[in-house]
């Protein structure tokens, strides 16, 4: 019962960051008045960014809340999915609102 009123609570909430809108039910991202699609990866690192805005994310926790483990390697995936993130958010002209912070992380903001 918890875990559906958990659900429930959530249904629909709407995140919303400068021209971003972030359905969390529909799983729908708005950048203005456009549709974007987004794969389960993106939506869920967008997510994370969304819920932690002016907050910058270390790859640790990254790694840790989009992909569930703790990754020791070398590996650009984090990178590669900001990139497409980037692309998505920007193609219309827009600012670059994901913003790496070299050596630490990546933080959503407005310049």
């Amino acid at each position: 019962m918890q875990l559906r009123r958990r659900q429930g609570e959530r249904q629909n909430e709407i995140l919303r960051f400068a021209n971003l809108s972030l359905d969390t039910a529909a799983h729908e991202l708005r950048v203005a008045d456009r549709r974007v699609e987004l794969t389960a990866k993106e939506y869920e690192l967008l997510e994370l960014f969304m819920r932690h805005p002016q907050q910058v994310l270390t790859r640790e926790i990254i790694y840790d809340r989009v992909w569930g483990y703790d990754f020791g390697g070398e590996s650009n995936i984090i990178e590669v999915y900001v990139r497409y993130l980037r692309q998505k958010l920007e193609g219309d002209g827009s600012s670059r609102l994901i913003q790496t912070v070299r050596g630490v992380g990546y933080i959503l903001r407005e310049d």
